[in-house]
């Protein structure tokens, strides 16, 4: 009887350092996603900043001079020139080292839509895929006319 007991007790020893070492692999796993997924939510709330800041700037390149001397008319419109100098001039000044991308700026004259990417970087999965965050912001120019 004594000998069956102490067979029976080698034979489930270490089963307990598997299963901690089973515990502690999961928890990291998933301290793992947790980290990268909080890292791409918090990129694409900054490229999405960006992005509004750029259309804001874009919908207030509007022609002064003419705004000055003649109020708010059709010749406060927006101009696709001046709004696209004016996007990029405020995403370059806001980019710093990142590679973030411009792919897209369009306006009809009032509204200005931007369209931003850059690659997505995670901290510890990075390596494993190239996607790049993509957003599109915009802004609005919205005057009142004289009477």
């Amino acid at each position: 009887m004594r000998g069956d007991r102490r067979e029976s007790l080698r034979d489930e020893r270490g089963s307990v350092l598997i299963l901690g070492i089973g515990m502690i692999v999961i928890g990291l796993l998933a301290v793992t996603v947790a980290v990268d997924v909080s890292a791409a939510f918090l990129q694409r709330r900054a490229l999405m900043s960006i992005g509004d800041s750029a259309a804001l700037a874009g919908a207030q390149s509007i022609d002064l001079e003419s705004y000055y001397a003649n109020g708010a008319s059709v010749g406060t419109r927006l101009s696709p020139a001046a709004v696209s100098a004016s996007v990029r001039r405020h995403v370059s000044l806001a980019r710093g080292t990142s590679e973030l991308t411009v792919d897209g700026i369009t306006t009809d004259g009032v509204t200005v839509r931007v369209q931003l990417s850059e690659p997505l970087e995670l901290p510890f999965l990075g390596g494993l895929h190239s996607e790049r965050v993509r957003i599109e912001s915009s802004a609005r120019l919205d005057y009142r006319t004289a009477p």
